[in-house]
């Protein structure tokens, strides 16, 4: 009788074991955002490298992944209706102090960015004021890109599937052009500034010009 019940304190410390490793495997999978990262330096530095019309329209196209590189560079882009910066770290810099981009993610340039982390960008631009989760516990570091893509879903900027899930070139493409829109819509872009001194001088000498 001692011995099965010796037997049954091992298979319980043995279950427990294996349970506590089971738990310890899913925290770092969630850490780690469940998925292996993947390195594309070559794409990333094409991206930088080529015109603003040929990264949107041709080299972004072409990419079954997008890097973390390529994916500030659109979000800047979209921001800013330009790229005036010169490599990765002033892009990023510029994201963080805008708070588009959390510096608390620490993505290498060179990693395939997943589409939760875009999704945050992109209602962080499009200043999106969300609902009390998004607002609430995304505002504390906690499931913000899961909520964001909660948030271009009900738009349907987006389609379903995993926050951690890599979005292609052709993806993001298709998602700033939709956010382009968006913005349009509301009037978010700033006007042109009208020079009324110079616009009332050219009317009133189109009204006196002589036929």
């Amino acid at each position: 009788m001692e011995f099965l019940n010796n037997r049954s304190i091992g298979k319980t410390r043995a279950t427990a074991k294996v349970g506590t490793c089971l738990v310890v495997a899913i925290l770092l999978a969630a850490l780690t955002g469940g998925c292996t990262q993947t390195f594309r330096a070559e794409q990333a530095d094409l991206g930088d490298g080529v015109d603003i019309d040929t990264f949107l329209h041709e080299h972004l196209q072409n990419q079954a992944m997008v890097t973390v590189a390529e994916a500030y560079r659109a979000m800047i882009l979209l921001a800013d209706g330009d790229d005036e910066y010169e490599n990765f770290e002033q892009r990023r810099a510029s994201l963080e102090q805008r708070k588009i981009a959390r510096p608390q993610w620490n993505l290498q340039r060179e990693v395939c960015i997943d589409r939760g982390s875009i999704a945050y960008m992109i209602c962080r631009i499009l200043k999106i004021r969300g609902g009390i989760n998004y607002n609430l516990l995304g505002g504390l570091g906690i499931g913000e890109r899961r909520y964001a893509m909660r948030e271009l879903l009900d738009l349907s900027m987006m389609d379903a599937g995993s926050v951690h899930q890599y979005m292609t070139g052709g993806e993001l493409v298709d998602l700033i052009g939709k956010a382009d829109r968006y913005m349009a819509d509301r009037g978010m872009y700033e006007e042109e500034k009208v020079d009324i001194a110079e616009t009332l001088k050219s009317d009133v000498m189109t009204t006196t010009k002589p036929e």
